[in-house]
Parts: C-alpha cells; structure tokens; sequence
C-alpha cells in the first residue's frame, strides 16, 4: 500500500472524531436556540402587559413558558413535528393551541392565586373541550376542590357537576403531545417572572432553568451519539469503498469478468474502517454533547468540539498502537512514528475543516471534506519528511537523535563471498565407503574482483548494509 492510500485510509476512519464531535455541537447548538427564542417569546409578552400588575401577567407569562418549553422539550428528543403557539384571540378555551403532523389540541391555562380559585375558574362548562393546565404546586388541590364541587353540583346543577368532573379527570401541570411534554411551572415561579420583567426588563434563564442541562437528559445525549456514530460509520464505508469500487470497475473493464479477491479485500478494508469510525464518532460525539450541554460542569461548555475531535482520535489510535507494540507487532520506533504522523495529520485536519466550511457552506459536509483532504495531506507530509530524512541518514550516519538505528553489522552473503567461514551448526552426516580414485584437475589463474558495499533502509528506521 502507498503512503498516500495508508494516509487516506486512515483520514477516511480517524475524521469521524471531528465529525461527531460537530454533530453533536449542532444538536446542543439547536437545543439552545429554542431556549433563546423562548427567552425572547417571554420577554415579548412581558413587555406587551408592562402597565399590567404581575399577579395578572403571570398567567400570560404561563401561557408562553408551557408553548416554548414544549418545542425546546421537542427539540432535545429528537421531534421535528410538535409545534406549539398562544393564538391570543381571546377565544374561549384555546389560550394555547399545540400538536404535531397528525393531531391538533387546545389547552386552556388557569395561574390563580390559590387551588380553590383556579379549580373554580376551569370549572366553566365550556372549558369541558380543552385540555387544562394549572400552576405545579397546585395540581392536587385542583383536583381535589374539583371533585368536590362535583359531588356537591350533582343535585342541584348536573351541566356544573360534569364540568368540574373533567377538570379533576383532564387537568394537568403541562401540556404533552407523544410523549414531549412543556415544563411545569408553580403559580410563585410565573409570579416571579413577571415581577423581574417588570423590574429589570429581563430575566436570568439559569434562574427558571431555561439551559440545556435543564432539557437535555442523558439518554438524549446517548441516542445522537449513537447517530453521530452510524453516520460516521456510514461515511467512512463510503470514502473507503470508493477506491475499491473503481479498481473493481476498471479490472473488470479490462478482463470481463469481477476478481473475487478485490472483493473480499474492499470488503474487509470497509469493514475495519467503518467500524473504528462509528466508535470515533460515537465517543467524540458524547463527550462533546455531556460538556457543552453543562452536565460535566459550566467550565466544559464552551469546549470546542473540534479539539474533542481530534483529542478522541488521538487518544483511540495511541490505544490501538500501544497494543500492537505490547503484542510485539511494531517496534518502539514505529509506534513513535504513528504516534507523531497521526497527531500532524489531525491537526492539518482540524485545519481542513474549517477551510471546508467555509469553502463548502453546507453543514457537517464542507468540514467533512476539508478534514479528509487536511488530514490525507498531513499524514503524506510526514511519511514523505521521513522518507528524506532517512536519505541523509543513509549518506551522513545521523541516528536523527536516537530515532534512527545505523547498523554496521556486515551482511553474512558478503563475508561468505570474500572466503569467511561462519560458524554455524553442524550437523552429523553418514557416508558410505568409496573407493577413492585420483581425478586430475586443471590450474586456473584466479582474477581478483571488486564489490561496493552499498548502504540503505533495511527496516523501519534502520540503515545498514544491503
């Protein structure tokens, strides 16, 4: 295999550390964009009842707080589909209208001072349509004064008894479509809320827990590295087959017929490349995510997912070449030698990649591209300056600081050609007796000759005779 295709094989498997880690940057990136447009959408609506009193507010702050936290609350498992608005027309039972592609809802909010007031108030007979939400530390309370007003109706105001039935039967402290539901929110948290717009104009999102260690949970962090990782796999095989499908495609060209042993050696090269992808990709991609999203501390989240990229890649390509040294498959040598090429090559990756982006504005696929060219670069660039520095070594007798072993040991085929005799082992040889006959021989003048000794790579690193 040449320099250039070791050095693209290996780009093609170690890129998928950058690219999870920026797959998995975009998820968390998108998370906090809800949250910042949820932050905004809060504000708008304060601003909208500033001459208002905050006990009055807090309820059209609810409103907003249940329709934003539903979309955020959607975006970090993964749904596209849930949307939700406040219509502000006024209407009855339909201060919130959510769903997703296939169903619509309406919700209709009560934030009262105490439960009593907000069962009272949801218990109209034209709320009886509507989903109905009410502050979180009120919940039971409204169920409960809720079943109570319905056994006492039941006599006297049947249409009364039925109303209050379905708040105790239907209310709720959030909205939920598939499973996705808003944060719950207490009367004091919207009363506070509103009181802060009124006073400072805005909030601290860290306050309501509007961040992304507040909806991020760690199965959402573990389900988009497991599709950080199958895309990267996915990739990999791609950039991996393709040199093989075009060998295949120009030999069979040439002779007709599909060679069975450039299938099987794609299909393992594939294999193998893929497979370190994924896990690249996967690892690169749940470190990146449990640091930006604020679970392993506020001083990791602005990470760069780059640098998990590369620092992941590294650190896997040491493991695997430090157990191919203790298995005795390379030498010292080598494993410095990959060690070193590896880091260059990522680095010049990293480097790609963002030239890519901006060369290729498409998201992941432009800093894909500039990794794998950087990358292929970087690791052809060092085989190369190896390559010239063993040649001086080869002409000057450097050892390049001890990375380069100079043997001066003669090579046996040449001691035996100028009349050494070696020691080797002997071994015990019967002879049958034989009448010895006298055989005459011819003189023959010897001409003395001459041989260069040439030096040159023996081995990794090493320079000797040859």
């Amino acid at each position: 295999m040449t320099d250039f295709a070791d050095a693209y094989y290996s780009a093609s498997r170690d890129f998928s550390g950058v690219a999870g880690a920026q797959e998995s940057a975009e998820f968390v990136n998108d998370v906090q964009s809800a949250i910042d447009k949820a932050v905004e959408a809060l504000k708008t609506e304060a601003e909208r009842r500033a001459n208002v009193d905050a006990n009055y507010v807090k309820g059209h702050i609810a409103e907003v707080w249940h329709s934003e936290t539903l979309k955020i609350s959607a975006t970090a498992k993964g749904h596209d589909d849930i949307w939700a608005n406040v219509p502000g027309n006024n209407k009855t039972g339909q201060d919130i209208h959510y769903g997703d592609s296939e169903t619509a809802s309406y919700a209709e909010l009560k934030y009262y001072k105490t439960a009593k007031d907000t069962a009272r108030e949801l218990g109209e007979p034209a709320y009886s349509g509507s989903q109905k939400i009410v502050p979180s530390d009120q919940l039971d309370g409204v169920i409960a004064e809720s079943q109570k007003q319905a056994a006492r109706n039941q006599a006297i105001s049947p249409e009364l008894a039925d109303a209050y039935q379905n708040t105790a039967d239907t209310a709720r402290d959030r909205i939920e479509v598939d499973g996705i539901s808003s944060k719950p929110q207490s009367e004091n948290e919207a009363r506070e809320m509103a009181s802060d717009f009124k006073r400072e104009g805005e909030i601290d999102p860290d306050a309501y827990g509007l961040n992304t260690e507040s909806f991020i949970a760690w199965s959402d962090i573990l389900r988009e590295s497991g599709n950080a990782a199958l895309n990267a796999a996915a990739f990999s095989a791609a950039l991996t087959a393709a040199p093989h499908v075009y060998r295949l495609v120009v030999q069979y060209i040439q002779s007709g017929q599909w060679d069975a042993r450039l299938i099987r050696e794609g299909a393992g090269q594939v294999l193998s490349s893929s497979s370190g992808a994924g896990l690249r990709g996967g690892l690169a991609a749940l470190i990146t995510a449990s640091c930006k999203t604020g679970l392993m501390g506020q001083s990791f989240k602005g990470i760069s997912p780059t640098a998990v990229g590369m620092a992941t890649a590294i650190a896997l390509n040491s493991i695997e070449n430090s157990w191919r040294y203790a298995q005795g498959q390379i030498t010292g040598k080598e494993l410095a030698f990959k060690s070193s090429r590896d880091a260059v090559a990522l680095i010049m990756g990293s480097g790609g990649a963002l030239l890519g982006q901006m060369i290729v504005p498409v998201p992941v696929l432009g800093a894909l591209l500039g990794n794998l060219v950087g990358s292929t670069l970087g690791a052809v660039s060092v085989s190369y300056a190896n390559s010239k520095i063993l040649g001086i070594c080869v002409e000057s007798g450097w050892t390049f600081w001890g990375l380069v072993d100079q043997s001066y040991q003669v090579p046996e085929e040449v001691l035996r050609e100028v009349g050494f005799d070696l020691f080797a082992r002997q071994t015990f040889k019967t002879q049958r007796f034989a009448i010895a006959r006298f055989h005459p021989q011819s003189y023959q003048h010897a001409h003395p000759g001459f041989s260069v000794l040439r030096r040159g790579v023996i081995s990794f690193n090493n320079v000797g005779y040859r």
